[in-house]
């Protein structure tokens, strides 16, 4: 008899049903995704790094190189498993060019270290999309697919090497995998030549760098070594990284694409369950006759329970089948950024089964839910149901507020206003989920327009100028210096200039065991980053840290921390400590200028007069200057850094909007066929009033709009007050550095055109459902 009802009820509710199936089906199938793109992220990463076997521990340097005292350190450190020393040929942009099918350039606008290398035998190996292996012939080379995405390049392009008077002409035969170099986050990047290629360039072209790399039984030994390795003062004139710093940077885009699904799918299911609420309270306020003649023929609770939570099981069932089928054949589209990254792999078997775990945890929840809803079946009596013809809504009765006798109010705009006033319980449905729509669309927009905001550059240890020159370490790194300082102080478009430098010293950490710090000096060092505590540096024995320095050496604000160099010591006040996602997110600031000190780095931070001739000017400034020196327009910098974070975000957004605007519409319409059918007998009453169609259709407009406006303002509201501690939360956990940001808000996108675009189709859909209000025939409703 319940499978009978269950299916009268079915056909007789097809469109309400139809939209609470959509709500559990993009809840569930959004929940199953984001575990899908999480476990292949973490699964792809590992099989990559299963193959190419990046080094636990990495020293980059360049320089020279006793390498019989590097192999002889290595090979007595307990722990050690395997140890390697890799020559890289550093290169510049500009003496690569790249001859395509429609097109021909150069890479000098590359902020990337760009070095060429032949392949590993055993260990960090270069591999293809299979995971295995690359072998380049003479003649051939293999292209990182990181420069691929930047510059479009194509199986059999051109590549072509010059170098004072020596020029070199190579095809490209394959686009490869480099699992410690594969993000923009990353200072370089690897091109791989055949060993005959790379060793007739080697001490011919560029500048050789040299990475150390080690390998222990485990991997979480690589920070006592690194700081075993720098106390023993071998080479370390660049860049040092761990294992756990380069999985986290090669997954930050696909982490943040993971986290942003998640968001948007716990909301979806914070929907679901208040349509399942509204839904069955509906219907149970429909047929509070039918349950008061059960319980007085004497059927039991769990009885008149089980014929409506039977339909809701079947719902919840079909929706996460549909939701987990859905996001099985959707996970090609959201993994294509990993498989672009990591390679090729197919779906893993631990992906299946969360992915199952979750649909079936999905179920449950929904399932809970409407046990706990139903509940209120108990509390119904006999005498409530048939006599008194009361259910669940506890009606307090008339308003007597005056406002009925109000003359400036227009009839309808009175009518309708107060009874959302008096009556706001009846639409929080839409409030709240116009106010859920809001958060799930203007989060990820505000965080798209944190990473794509020329701001961001605080976040990334500089402070927002219109041009970044960097001076990298090298042989030639005091002339290069000497080139840029030049040329700055003779172009009288600058308004001006800041100048750093980058030197090296030690401190101890939290259990007063010695590490290596690495000091951006400078007049300007420090102003206008993003501070978690405290300030910029302002007297030279001031000194700013990095969150994550922080964290490893253990001081506040105010306290002081011993700084020692060539067998100097000098005493530092801790001024702030500030965010920075570069250099492993392990950097400091100060004032003082450690004249004893050579500089691995120089930094000039310039504004112009004319912001319109910045691009022109930082291409005069690089060919004048020429190799060794990247000029670059401060926002070309980020969008080199966070490029791939930024475009796998949009694609997010863009599917995130059109969940939202759906969501909003299907509610809209699930809720007015539901509040039309309670509302019956009183449309039939004011028509009999003398109220036209229309003035009952300008009612139910206002009435919503009313709502879905106090929704779309409380939700902006908590957009501005959740969404940064949400992120920050995120960010805290992720070990990238940064723990606290300010979301950047368009206002023009936030107050205005998200809010205009629900508006409109909530109103649009309303227009459309109500007109099922001319059908309404008043003598046969005031008959029934």
């Amino acid at each position: 008899m319940n499978w009978l009802i269950v299916k009268n009820d079915f056909k007789r509710n097809k469109v309400i049903n139809l939209a609470l199936l959509l709500f559990m089906m993009f809840s569930a199938g959004l929940a199953i995704l984001s575990v899908i793109m999480g476990v292949q992220t973490f699964a792809s990463i590992s099989e990559l790094y299963e193959k190419a076997q990046p080094p636990h521990f990495l020293q980059m340097h360049k320089g020279e190189i006793n390498q019989d005292r590097v192999d002889e350190f290595i090979s007595n450190y307990e722990g050690t498993t395997y140890f390697q020393t890799v020559t890289m040929i550093n290169v510049h942009g500009e003496s690569i060019s790249v001859v395509g099918n429609n097109d021909t350039y150069d890479l000098s606008d590359n902020r990337l270290g760009i070095g060429l290398v032949k392949q590993n035998e055993t260990k960090d190996l270069l591999v293809d999309f299979d995971h295995e292996r690359v072998v380049i012939n003479d003649g051939e080379i293999g292209i990182p697919v990181l420069l691929k995405e930047m510059y479009d390049m194509e199986i059999g392009d051109q590549v072509v090497l010059t170098f004072d008077d020596m020029q070199r002409e190579f095809i490209i035969k394959e686009f490869i995998l480099d699992s410690q170099m594969n993000s923009p986050m990353v200072s370089s990047t690897r091109i791989l030549l055949s060993d005959d290629d790379f060793e007739m360039l080697n001490g011919q072209v560029g500048e050789n760098e040299y990475l150390i790399e080690a390998y222990f039984t485990d991997s979480k030994e690589a920070s006592d070594f690194q700081t075993a390795y720098e106390n023993a003062g071998l080479p370390q004139n660049g860049q040092a990284v761990t294992y756990a710093m380069i999985f986290l940077l090669s997954a930050i885009t696909d982490i943040t694409t993971v986290f942003v699904l998640l968001l948007v799918s716990i909301l979806l299911i914070i929907v679901s369950f208040i349509c399942v609420k509204f839904t069955i309270m509906a219907a149970l306020e429909e047929e509070i006759s039918e349950i008061g003649t059960m319980k007085a023929i004497g059927l039991q609770f769990t009885d008149i329970r089980d014929i409506y939570l039977i339909k809701y099981r079947i719902l919840a069932v079909i929706a996460v089948i549909i939701g987990y089928i859905l996001a099985l054949l959707t996970s090609d589209v959201f993994t294509s950024h990993i498989r672009t990254t990591f390679g090729n792999m197919s779906m893993s078997p631990l992906a299946i089964v969360l992915s199952l775990a979750v649909g079936i945890f999905v179920f449950i929840l929904i399932n809970y839910y409407c046990n706990k809803v139903l509940k209120r079946i108990k509390k119904v009596t006999v005498v409530d149901a048939l006599v008194r013809g009361k259910g669940f809504d506890k009606d307090k009765g008339h308003v007597k507020d005056g406002l009925h006798k109000s003359k400036k109010i227009p009839i309808n705009w009175l009518m309708a206003i107060r009874e959302v006033f008096y009556k706001f319980r009846n639409w929080i449905i839409v409030f709240t989920v116009v106010l859920i729509a809001v958060l799930m669309i203007m989060i990820p927009v505000n965080l798209m327009n944190t990473f794509e905001s020329s701001e961001f550059i605080t976040y990334m240890g500089s402070s927002l100028e219109d041009i970044l020159i960097e001076v990298d370490n090298g042989e030639d790194i005091e002339d290069n210096y000497g080139k840029v300082l030049q040329v700055l102080q003779n172009d009288h478009s600058i308004e001006s200039y800041y100048e750093s430098r980058r030197v090296r010293v030690q401190t101890t950490d939290v259990e007063n065991g010695p590490m290596n710090l690495h000091i951006d000096s400078g007049d300007n060092s420090g102003n206008e980053l993003k501070y978690i505590s405290g300030e910029a540096p302002d007297a030279e024995n001031e000194i700013a840290i990095s969150y994550l320095n922080n964290n490893e050496i253990g001081k506040n604000v105010g306290d002081t921390m011993v700084l020692s160099y060539n067998d100097k010591q000098k005493e530092f006040t801790v001024s702030g400590i500030y965010q920075d996602v570069t250099s492993g997110g392990y950097t400091a600031k100060s004032k003082y200028d450690f004249s004893e000190l050579n500089s691995e780095k120089y930094s000039f931070s310039v504004n112009l007069k004319e912001n319109s001739e910045v691009e022109r000017t930082a291409d005069e400034w690089s060919e004048i200057i020429g190799p060794g020196v990247k000029v670059a327009p401060m926002e070309d910098f980020i969008n080199q850094t966070l490029g791939g974070v930024v475009a796998q975000l949009k694609t997010i957004v863009l599917l995130i909007i059109i969940i939202g605007a759906c969501l909003v519409m299907l509610i809209t319409v699930l809720f007015l066929r539901l509040r039309l059918a309670k509302d019956l007998s009183e449309i039939a009453i004011l028509k009999a009033l003398g109220f036209t169609e229309m003035d009952i259709k300008k009612q139910y407009l206002i009435k919503i709009g009313f709502v879905a406006i106090a929704g779309i303002f409380a939700g902006v509201i908590l957009t501005g007050v959740l969404g940064e501690r949400i992120v920050n939360l995120v960010l805290s956990i992720s070990g990238l550095g940064v723990q606290k940001v300010e979301l950047i808000v368009d206002p023009l996108i936030q107050y205005i055109l998200i809010p205009l675009l629900l508006l409109v189709l909530i109103l649009l859909s309303t227009w459309i459902v109500l007109r099922i209000i001319k059908k309404y025939n008043i003598i046969s409703i005031i008959n029934e």
